[in-house]
């Protein structure tokens, strides 16, 4: 548990609550302090900043706040403030500005005449690395809101998981323990954040470094504008979202376009000894596959997360091979050397190669352990770097290698739980 203990200015207490950790994305969060299930928040609701678990830290304002249908959110930094200093992160916690001279104003309208509750999500993963400050962090934040002057309830995601945007965590946790259980009236509630995705952020010429916000605001059903819509009444600009749109692609599973192999008459299993090689990239679904297509039909399932090295791997397929075995070699191979090991070892034992080769994209990739990373928090993190590393290595597989047939395989995806495709089908990715 991180210590955050900076100063604070009109606050009643700092709590800190033991971490709970979900296991999935789409759980109801209990709320702070020891309470019954199903316990409303109600005046008891802690004041001050409150360290919920290592991820999500949030600040409830002393004056209290009745639960309200219509809600403005906001996120923080190139949103509501900027640096005085002109540096991307703040140097100090005196380092901040209004993004724009109307920002004050429009604030204190929302709260004083328009009936709006005024909430910021923001995420601040400099904490968790320890290139933020925590106690300065604070302190600019006081800061702020001593000048806004209106009560604001703010969420603060410090890691990566389901609190961090775009994921929908910190607005879900908000609804369901932070508005007194006011019913969101969404048409008329408004979310406006810079990670927009335009590439020409602003007409300065600068792009958008994510379309973090936007995706944020899409994920929770939220209508959406960037500070110089809402503030400054600027048209819409063009905007990209991720390269990976998981809607449309299960629009399009549902729809039958998205057919697990090709050609459609490849047999998924073999009456005969052979060595099935796979190919694509981590976070894929390749050991899915196995399970679901080739364990059943007693396939030896071979894989370098299990064994550590390639050489086990090797040894180990050679002495299933030897007992007569069919084998399948669950690893990302995806270079030609990389597999040329294995097709000589089919060739030792007179057995026939075959080559699956996953073709979806690397987005795609990116996306399944992402969803991963959420339902499940014991699932291993896949760094970026590999995910490079394995596309500057890859040389599409061909049947001249030595292959007997090389077969393409789609991620088709299949949910046990509703709350699970709900998630997956949402913008996981920030870029």
């Amino acid at each position: 548990m991180l210590n955050f203990h900076g100063k604070r200015s009109a606050v009643s207490s700092t709590r800190t609550h033991k971490k709970t950790r979900a296991d999935s994305p789409n759980y109801k969060a209990s709320p702070p302090r020891n309470r019954a299930a199903g316990d409303k928040m109600g005046d008891e609701t802690p004041t001050g900043w409150i360290d919920f678990n290592d991820d999500l830290h949030i600040y409830q304002p002393a004056v209290p706040l009745q639960g309200s249908a219509k809600v403005a959110g906001f996120d923080l930094d190139g949103t509501l403030i900027k640096t005085r200093s002109g540096k991307v992160f703040a140097t100090d916690a005196s380092d901040w500005q209004f993004l724009y001279p109307e920002v004050p104003n429009k604030l204190k309208s929302l709260h004083q005449k328009e009936g709006y509750k005024v909430v910021i999500f923001t995420n601040q993963a400099g904490m968790s690395k320890g290139k933020t400050k925590v106690s300065e962090w604070r302190q600019k934040v006081d800061s702020f809101l001593a000048k806004v002057g209106i009560p604001i309830q703010i969420f603060c995601a410090s890691g990566g998981g389901q609190y961090r945007k775009p994921a929908p965590g910190m607005w879900d946790f908000f609804v369901q323990n932070y508005n007194e259980g006011v019913a969101v009236d969404m048409e008329n509630s408004v979310y406006v954040g810079d990670a927009a995705g335009r590439p020409n952020s602003g007409g300065k010429g600068k792009k958008d470094f994510a379309a973090t916000d936007r995706l944020f605001a899409l994920n929770a059903k939220l209508p959406f504008k960037t500070p110089e819509e809402y503030f400054l009444d600027k048209k819409p600009e063009k905007y990209e979202l991720t390269a990976f749109d998981a809607r449309r692609y299960l629009e399009e599973a549902r729809a039958g376009k998205v057919t697990l192999v090709s050609p459609p008459t490849a047999a998924l299993f073999s009456q005969a000894q052979e060595l099935v090689l796979l190919v694509g990239p981590p976070g894929i679904g390749k050991s899915h596959f196995v399970k679901q297509h080739l364990l059943p039909k007693e396939y030896v399932h071979i894989n370098r997360d299990t064994l550590r090295t390639w050489q086990k791997c090797v040894a180990e397929a050679d002495k299933q091979l030897a007992a007569g075995k069919s084998v399948v070699i669950d690893n990302t191979n995806p270079d030609k050397e990389s597999r040329n090991r294995y097709i000589q070892l089919a060739t030792k034992h007179g057995v026939a190669c075959r080559c699956f080769v996953f073709v979806t994209s690397i987005e795609h990739a990116k996306h399944n352990n992402k969803f991963r990373e959420l339902i499940d928090p014991e699932h291993d993190h896949v760094p970026e770097m590999v995910f490079h590393a394995w596309k500057n290595k890859y040389e599409a597989p061909v049947k001249e290698e030595g292959f007997s047939e090389v077969v393409e395989v789609n991620f088709v995806p299949s949910f046990t739980e509703k709350k699970h495709e709900e998630l997956y089908s949402m913008f996981l990715l920030e870029k």
